[in-house]
């Protein structure tokens, strides 16, 4: 999957089978699956609507879910379901357009001030994949702006009343945004920028100018949304499934006009080939596959902590912290991959100041990452 040469030789499909998350995978599906999604709820015993509607919640599917019921036959679909799901639906619906809005007032009065900026996910995501306010609720607005442009950024945010809560973290009401000069969050753990350095002013020079939440914004190729979108679902380990939908909703639009060649060329580029090929691998799991028609497989590339990994994912049944074991694997050399792995324990951002206290620190911080790991654990054997 690494090596592809020419758009001709990739396949896009839906697989041909069932997606292999079941139930969830089917809902997120971007195929529609009306028949096979009709049998599984048939087979819900009764009593077990309140626990699909929590695995759905957990997973953010709601608002597909809600589309994909709302296609088979009212009369069958348990009614309670049915009306969880709409209303759940109606409120993504209304909250992404209040978001909307003000994320609009944002862009234009960076568009006033000068300041190119990028939406990343979000209601980019809303508009350009699912081009449906019900389907995709997200939590906050992640702007990309060049290093340069940060602090004129945070001048315009403020003007705008919104009260800076952390570093490039800003909040007014319930509107969150997350100011970013790298797409990664490298401020936040740098030793990300060097496993992969992604050329923020090489997106920014292929960016097209276009509207979000209809107003000015960059809107980066297909091929850097793909490959950005793979690295943020493998950085956040898999989980919700709700991250791999829009990975599989994005594929399959594209499908007919995505450049593969220059896809793989700018994973390689910027060290993230093997991410690209991990995140393409679990499609599957909601019915679209990705087929090289020339090369080996990219789990013959994998060592056994990767297969163990990449097996967990591919069963529904991903291990915590997956996504920053996969991408320490990543890293070129031993030493790059200790520091990746410190700064993904222990996270630069957050370290306290003072050798000694920093030092002091890293014991409690591995002691509540174990903590939330098992917490993690009992809620997926939960559902």
């Amino acid at each position: 999957m690494n090596g592809l040469t020419s758009r001709e030789m990739v396949r896009v499909d839906d697989g041909g089978e069932s997606p292999r998350a079941g139930l969830p995978g089917l809902l997120a599906s971007p195929v529609p699956r009306d028949e096979a999604v009709l049998q599984a709820l048939g087979a819900i015993r009764a009593g077990g609507v309140p626990g699909l509607l929590e695995i759905l919640a957990h997973h953010r599917l709601e608002g597909l879910a809600h589309r994909a019921v709302a296609r088979l036959p009212q009369e069958i679909l348990d009614p309670w379901l049915r009306s969880s799901l709409r209303r759940r639906a109606q409120r993504f619906a209304a909250a992404t357009l209040s978001q909307a809005l003000a994320l609009g007032e944002i862009l234009d009065g960076l568009e006033r001030a000068s300041i190119p900026v990028a939406v990343m996910r979000g209601v980019r995501l809303v508009e350009t994949i699912y081009a449906d306010r019900s389907l995709r609720p997200f939590e906050d607005h992640d702007l990309l702006v060049l290093p340069e442009d940060r602090d004129p950024a945070r001048a315009v945010l403020s003007r705008l009343g919104f009260e800076e809560q952390a570093w490039g973290l800003f909040r007014r009401g319930g509107v969150l945004v997350d100011l970013h000069v790298d797409p990664l969050g490298a401020h936040r753990r740098p030793s990300r920028q060097s496993v992969f350095p992604v050329d923020l002013r090489s997106l920014f020079a292929r960016a097209t100018r276009g509207t979000v939440a209809g107003a000015s914004s960059l809107l980066f190729t297909a091929e850097d949304e793909l490959l950005l979108l793979a690295l943020h679902l493998v950085k956040h380990s898999f989980d919700p499934l709700i991250r791999l939908a829009d990975v599989a909703h994005f594929v399959y639009q594209k499908r007919g006009s995505l450049d593969w060649e220059l896809l793989f060329h700018r994973a390689r580029v910027c060290g993230a080939s093997r991410v690209l090929g991990w995140s393409l691998r679990t499609l599957p799991l909601v019915g679209v596959s990705v087929r090289a028609v020339d090369l080996p497989a990219i789990e013959e590339e994998d060592g056994v902590v990767e297969r163990f990994l990449m097996r967990r994912v591919l069963e529904a049944r991903p291990v915590p912290y997956t996504g920053e074991a996969l991408m320490t694997m990543s890293a070129p050399n031993l030493g790059t991959r200790i520091r990746f792995l410190l700064d993904a324990l222990w996270p630069a951002g957050e370290r306290p100041r003072g050798a000694w206290r920093a030092t002091a620190d890293l014991p409690r911080r591995v002691i509540r990452l174990t903590q939330g790991a098992a917490a993690h654990v009992r809620e997926g054997r939960r559902r």
